[in-house]
């Protein structure tokens, strides 16, 4: 293929094709798509991500409260979360129950209790 080249203020510039341009465009953005992939990929091959399972998901999506889906999940009793997070069993019960909502700071050490963000329990 043939590139013209133009001159505008002193700027050199490439005149090619719309067709030409197009296509340049789309493999650029396969190449960001196959970039953000092996980054991905490499994060949950070093253990610095995990993919959430399809039962956790649905079990969201039924009601149930995130954070005794979790905690079941890591394969927790209350007990064993609550001396991990340092916050009494009484209130992770609460919690899994409703009966109280939890302040930010007790869903941030369950969250890193749990190793998932405090966001995805709250």
């Amino acid at each position: 293929m043939r590139i013209e080249t133009i001159t505008r203020k002193g700027n050199a510039y490439a005149v090619i094709p719309v067709k030409a341009l197009q296509k340049l465009m789309e493999d650029a953005e396969m190449l960001a798509d196959v970039k953000a992939y092996d980054a991905d990929k490499a994060r949950l091959q070093a253990g610095e991500d995990e993919l959430i399972p399809l039962e956790i998901t649905e079990r969201r999506l039924r009601g149930e409260p995130a954070l005794r889906i979790w905690r079941e999940h890591r394969k927790l009793t209350q007990e064993k979360l609550a001396k991990k997070a340092k916050v009494s069993r009484a209130l992770i019960a609460a919690i899994e129950t409703n009966r109280k909502a939890g302040s930010v700071s007790t869903w941030k050490k369950l969250g890193a209790a749990l190793a998932v963000s405090w966001e995805q329990l709250a």
